[in-house]
């Protein structure tokens, strides 16, 4: 079943480039309908599956060479790399985010004219990509589908990305995201040296313990993909620069890759590392999360502000992640709970504001060429279904009450608090300022003297209408009923370290 899920948009890629041109995005949003199909289902019969992983394809791939040494031991168990994935409370809310972003960014993309068979053909593998990472449990191709996401993307950026800055975008993305794989494919190999295994799960239940520069390494290449300060350099500019549906993808799901590779590997492979670290770990995300929003309030451009907020608020994740580092003994509550919950149920909302937000921007610069804060005012009275979208999903990200943000937010504060009150505390700061470049953004574009420029600019369409909705709806169902999605990651809360 997940094979299938993961594999639906590669035979649409391959019909794509079969099929005359002009059915390129109906084979295209064909494939990515089947993947959503395919994950809502398994998502409804999740809680009735055995076990703590649900859906598991296991085949033996590669085996072990014999040699003069081999034990009889390492006879009887030779294989080397399984197909293995899988399901659980970790990857559940992820895959069903990516699996619903994927026809919508389809439909997003619905005008796109330009080499229309490249651009499908590159956005069915990305889709492919992500669907792969979040179901993997064997760092072997759980790698490769990391690195197929990051290859369309690059090409993604470099050949549809708007203005002469896109190459350069493009190249610094493609830079920093290599280099942070190579170190942790680096450290994984060392891994392997040490346990003989590749097995996400086998590795969780051994809990090694591994020289620190393993751990370095494999700390890098997530520390890249989430980003956090320092290496967060490669993020606004690709962001902005990128075509609207992959920006949608960036901000969305890409981002969440780093995170979920913190809480698959980190969190469940190197324990006693992330103990011994937490407080660093904790350090830093703070100061992505202050510096994210102090760079934020700089911003006229609307993509690069989103693109800054974006950092400051996948921060928290990082922030809920030091937290389980962190002996919870004596409590009054079950702080590492809280924080994961939190964490998986951030990267949920988030994935679903910032990626409603860009869209928005994008039908907003569609419609007049600019995407300046300053460059409007008064569009609430010109185009009242746009602002009242815009300002639901600006709400969601505030942590407004009744909405997906919120219910996120108030667990990772929970959980930390709980463990590092002074570290939480500051960083409310972060949204402090997050209110303060939100709200001045809504203020700038939405209210005040009418722009005559703009004063007959169309609203929100009936088709833009229809991808803006299922973001609209999730993000209240996940705020008036989070129990909902927290049975996911209900029993998964109890087998942390």
């Amino acid at each position: 079943m997940i094979t299938a899920l993961t594999l639906a948009p590669v035979v649409a890629a391959v019909l794509i480039l079969a099929l005359p041109e002009r059915r390129a995005r109906t084979v295209a949003l064909a494939g990515a309908l089947v993947s959503l199909t395919l994950a809502v289902w398994m998502l409804v019969q999740f809680n009735e599956q055995p076990g703590d992983l649900k859906f598991v394809e296991k085949v033996e791939w590669i085996s072990q060479l014999d040699t003069d040494q081999t034990t009889a031991a390492e006879k009887k168990n030779k294989t080397m790399v399984s197909y293995f994935v899988g399901l659980d409370g970790t990857n559940a809310l992820v895959l069903l985010l990516s699996a619903l972003l994927a026809p919508l960014v389809v439909l997003a993309s619905w005008q796109h004219t330009d080499r229309p068979r490249t651009y499908f053909v590159l956005l069915s593998l990305l889709f492919t990509g992500l669907f792969g990472t979040f179901t993997a449990l064997n760092f072997f191709h759980w790698f490769l589908y990391w690195e197929l996401a990051l290859v369309p993307s690059f090409f993604l950026i470099k050949l549809f990305g708007k203005g002469e800055e896109r190459h350069s975008a493009a190249l610094n993305f493609f830079l920093f995201t290599v280099l942070g794989s190579v170190a942790m494919l680096l450290g994984f190999l060392f891994l392997y040296k040490k346990t003989g295994t590749f097995d996400f799960i086998e590795l969780a239940e051994k809990s090694v313990n591994v020289s620190p520069l393993i751990f370095c390494a494999v700390l890098a290449g997530l520390w890249v993909k989430v980003p956090l300060a320092p290496l967060h350099i490669w993020q606004a500019p690709a962001y902005a620069a990128a075509p609207t549906p992959v920006a949608m993808l960036l901000t969305g799901v890409m981002s969440k890759m780093g995170v979920y590779g913190f809480l698959r590997i980190i969190v469940n492979i190197f324990p006693e590392q992330l103990k011994q670290h937490a407080g660093t770990l904790m350090a830093f995300a703070l100061v992505t999360i202050l510096w994210g929003a102090f760079l934020a309030l700089r911003q006229t451009d609307l993509k690069r502000l989103l693109a800054f907020s974006s950092l400051n608020h996948v921060a928290y994740c990082v922030l809920g992640v030091g937290a389980l580092g962190i002996a919870a003994d004596g409590l009054k509550v079950d702080a590492h709970a809280l924080a994961k919950q939190g964490i998986i149920l951030q990267m949920f909302a988030h994935g679903l504001a910032a990626a409603g937000l860009f869209y928005l921007v994008s039908l907003l610069e569609d419609r007049t060429g600019l995407r300046g804060r300053d460059d409007f005012g008064g569009l609430s009275a010109v185009t009242p279904r746009f602002a009242a979208v815009f300002f639901i999903l600006t709400f969601c990200s505030l942590g407004l009450p009744f909405m997906a943000g919120f219910a996120a937010e108030f667990l990772i504060f929970s959980g930390t608090f709980a463990v590092a009150p002074g570290i939480t505390i500051a960083a409310t700061l972060g949204l402090l300022a997050t209110a303060v470049f939100l709200l001045t953004m809504l203020q700038r574009v939405f209210t005040g003297p009418i722009n005559e420029q703009y004063k007959f600019m169309p609203d929100l369409t009936r088709n833009e209408i229809l991808i803006l909705s299922p973001i609209i709806i999730l993000i209240f169902w996940a705020g008036i009923n989070p129990t909902t999605w927290l049975e996911f990651s209900q029993k998964l809360t109890q087998m942390i370290p």
